[in-house]
Formats: C-alpha cells, structure tokens, sequence
C-alpha cells in the first residue's frame, strides 16, 4: 500500500490463489456484513452473493443483523438479505467490510473456513485472536477506497463477468464510501473502476438519485432537529441527535445516517463530530477530518475504529461528559498537527 498524503491511498492489492482455491473448492456461503450497514456494507455482499451465483454456486445465505436500510433497498437482491442466521453449517464464512465477528452482531456463525474482505484497519491484538489465527484466507486493505473496490478485484480475479445488478452494486459502494467521490479516499484506481462499473451497466443518475435525492420526510424533520445543535469551537464543529428527537420525529438510527457530513461542511475547521444518543448516557460517535487529523487514532483510544478520515466510536457518559473527553482528545491531536 502507498499513500500519496495522509488520506488518500493509491492501492495495488492482489487477491491470493489461497483464497482463489477457497472460493473455487466449496459449495456453500455464509456472507455477512457489520451491524448499521451503509452502502458499502449491502452493496459489498449484494455483488459478492451475485458473483458467487453466477459462478454457479447454489447455497449462499446473505446476512446483515440490521438488515437494510430503507435507502438502500433498491439495490439488486438487497430482498434476499437475511437478519437471522441459520443454524446449519455453511463451508465458508465471508466476512465482508468488517474484520471481527463482533461487529457482525452475531454472536456464533458456522462455517468451516473463514475468510474476511475488508478495507479497516484490524484490531491490535488480531494476531492473538482465535478468528485469525483459524483465518482460511482473506484480503485486507486499508489503503482501498471501499470495500467494494476488493470485491471487483475478487470477482474479476475469479473470471467473473461484472453484469448490470454487481455493477449496480459495487459502484453504490464506492460512491457511499467515497461520499460521492468527494472524500481524500477518491483514488484513480476507485474512479478508473468506478468507469468500468458505468460501462458494465451501473446507472450513476439513478444510483445518486437514491441516495442522496430520496430522504424521507421523518429523516429531514430528524436533521432539522439536529442541526438546531450545531456548534463550533477550537476547530471542531458538532451536532446531536437525542433519544427524545427520535421519539419526537417516530425515526431510528437508520434516519441519521451521515449527520456527521453537515457540521463537516463548516468553513476553516479541522474536525466534524455527531454525538448520536443510543441509550441512556451511551452515545455512538461518528468524526470526519478535513485531511490533516487522524480520526481513527481518537476514536480508538476510545475502543472505536474505522479510517484516517472517518471513524466512529461508543462513549459512555452524559453528553457533557462525552463531549468533555472527545473534545479534549481532538483539541490534542490538533495540536499536535500544528
């Protein structure tokens, strides 16, 4: 992996024909996702069931404890994505845009051969942890713009013609991830397979039109209530989404996906945070940088993870409290930047 500055990644990851022969010697799939998918997320195990099927593999079970959300169900065959997991034992577990079972939600997953697809950094300790060491093959790249990008590499490399329903999919996810090719992570390698993904069918229009020109009405109310929060001080800007303001507009988490963007969006800061109230006194985190802080460094210091650019974490605490800590570790880390 090279990086030309911090945040944006040139990538040239090869696919080994250890998990080639994986793919190629067994017969049935068990794919999941993490737990609150985004496009990445259902895009990444929609086009890896397609593949897979078009391959001629019959038993592939697609799952996402979350499910889809509502956004994102026009996506081809986001229908056939299960919550539940069957209890019967498949002959390999994907584990795809998130490198721990953990983050998938499920507790327990049967399989004989795991293999992860992912584009996060792994945990520390991932060397010590039984999922890895028991690891039949995988593939992971933090330096890829989406997880999206590894599974076109996958496909491609199993000789697997990209049609108009994988492109559809896979070209959702890198728009998502990239936030609509707008994020340090827009690589020409994600925009040179971003043409192939056109090429191959995907309609950019209509995809975009989906995502971003198709919000419902509740979610707006949501925003509107959050942004009555906005604020700024030392470089920072932020907003929150309280339980009551859920309550108030009938919505869920799903409804504040990318809140974060709109304080992002404030002139001459460094760093945007969203404080989302989950329970009482646990708010889930979600920071954006501008370029110049690394985000996924202070959401790890709190147990969380995720990219340079773009990170998220569980912080308990009252908000005050929560914001104290958080601010007080951006502030630092901007500091130090200078």
């Amino acid at each position: 992996m090279k990086s030309t500055r911090k945040g944006t990644h040139l990538t040239k990851t090869k696919i080994s024909s250890k998990l080639l022969n994986v793919i190629r010697q067994n017969k049935s799939f068990l794919i999941v996702c993490h737990i609150n998918p985004e496009g990445d997320a259902i895009g990444s195990i929609s086009a890896l069931a397609l593949g897979l099927k078009n391959m001629g593999k019959k038993d592939i079970c697609v799952l996402s404890k979350d499910g889809v959300p509502e956004i994102l169900r026009f996506l081809p065959s986001s229908g056939l994505i299960k919550q539940k997991a069957p209890k019967k034992e498949f002959d390999v577990l994907c584990i795809v845009d998130c490198n721990t079972l953990e983050r998938t939600g499920f507790k327990e997953l049967k399989a004989k051969h795991t293999v992860i697809i992912d584009h996060h950094i792994p945990p520390d300790d991932a060397d010590k942890s039984e999922l890895y060491r028991k690891l039949a093959a995988s593939v992971i790249d933090p330096g890829a713009a989406a997880t999206g990008i590894l599974i076109y590499k996958l496909l491609s490399a199993l000789k697997i013609s990209i049609d108009k329903n994988i492109a559809t999919n896979l070209y959702t996810a890198l728009l998502v991830d990239t936030g609509g090719f707008r994020y340090s992570n827009t690589s020409p390698e994600a925009l040179k397979i971003a043409c192939h993904l056109i090429q191959a069918g995907a309609k950019p229009w209509d995809i975009a039109k989906e995502i971003y020109d198709s919000i419902p009405f509740k979610s707006m109310k949501l925003l509107g209530l959050s942004l009555s929060t906005l604020d700024t001080k030392d470089g920072i800007a932020w907003i929150n989404t309280s339980a009551d303001m859920f309550k108030q507009t009938g919505t869920t988490y799903e409804d504040s996906e990318d809140f974060v963007d709109f304080p992002g969006k404030v002139k001459d800061i460094e760093v945007a945070v969203f404080f989302r109230e989950d329970d009482k006194n646990v708010f889930k985190l979600s920071l954006r940088s501008k370029g110049r802080i690394n985000v996924e460094k202070i959401a790890k210091s709190f147990g969380g993870g995720g990219h340079f650019a773009a990170a998220g974490c569980r912080i308990k605490g009252t908000l005050q409290e929560v914001q104290k800590k958080v601010f007080t570790e951006v502030r630092k880390a901007i500091r130090n930047a200078e």
